[in-house]
């Protein structure tokens, strides 16, 4: 049985049983496309956010979800989506951030600084805003969020540095905040795919397919990240090459400071903790 397959409790109804919310950015095409039809699969009533209309329209209605056209570089249009899908369905359990684009910044001409601007502002800003307007309401239902990252995030892109950029901002910044949200009964992992089928790849995707480099394919990628959405782990990122399963990346240990006498410096770290439930009056 799926996790979304045991049914929850509507609010102040226990008699009521209902299908837990996903919502999907960059759910109109490729992988967000794949991962919208894999999540209603799996028993979710699903939100598809996209900038592209008429893509959100088409996949909404291919999974039976709800669409919602957003700009996700945007913080109080992350807000609004979030209250559409409170609004349609009363509660958001899963959310997966996977909103992104490639720079198509050549890494040995001038940077164009309006492309920097823009590959930020979707790939990076968008995951700080979709986090930071989703959490209130995922913490009242120890809620998942999984971000879509790249293996270009782990090791260098030598062909799209910028690319690459944001994806290693968006695994810092999982591996940061997890500690934080997870005080809050929320969950949150990188998927880190390697080559995809998809649009994003340019024309890098005629040679590669020219070399014969095997691709994941969308589904790959959708079916990669139900199963981490339902491992228990946080503050993970998920390996998914093709020809193998997908796994957690084993993050070498920083070396630690040493004291002048030589024994390990002790650093508590110092932030605000956010309310465990218990703390709640």
């Amino acid at each position: 049985m799926s996790e979304a397959e045991s049914v929850l409790e509507a609010p102040g109804n226990p008699e009521v049983l209902v299908a837990p919310v996903a919502l999907v950015t960059g759910g109109g095409n490729g992988i967000g496309a794949a991962l919208c039809a894999r999540l209603a699969a799996d028993g979710y009533r699903v939100v598809v956010v996209d900038i592209d209309p008429e893509a959100t329209a088409k996949s909404a209605e291919s999974c039976g979800g709800i669409a919602f056209p957003a700009d996700v570089s945007d913080l109080e249009q992350n807000r609004a989506m979030v209250a559409h899908a409170v609004t349609h369905f009363g509660r958001l359990d899963v959310v997966v951030l996977n909103a992104g684009v490639s720079s198509d910044q050549p890494p040995d001409l001038p940077l164009d600084v309006e492309r920097y601007r823009r590959v930020l502002g979707v790939n990076v800003d968008g995951l700080a805003f979709g986090i930071d307007a989703t959490v209130p309401e995922l913490a009242r239902h120890a809620g998942r969020i999984l971000v879509t990252a790249s293996l270009a995030g782990l090791g260098p892109d030598q062909a799209n540095p910028l690319y690459a950029l944001t994806k290693s901002a968006a695994i810092g910044y999982v591996r940061a905040i997890a500690d934080s949200l997870e005080q809050r009964d929320i969950r949150i992992n990188a998927l880190c795919p390697g080559f995809t089928d998809t649009a994003i790849l340019g024309i890098t995707r005629r040679l590669i397919r020219k070399q014969g480099f095997p691709l994941l394919s969308p589904d790959d990628v959708a079916d990669a990240a139900l199963t981490v959405l339902a491992e228990p782990g946080t503050g993970q990122a998920w390996t998914v090459v093709a020809g193998r399963a997908p796994q957690p990346f084993a993050f070498p240990p920083l070396p630690t400071t040493l004291m002048p006498d030589g024994s390990q410096a002790r650093f508590r770290t110092l932030f605000s903790r956010a309310a465990k439930k218990e703390d709640t009056p």
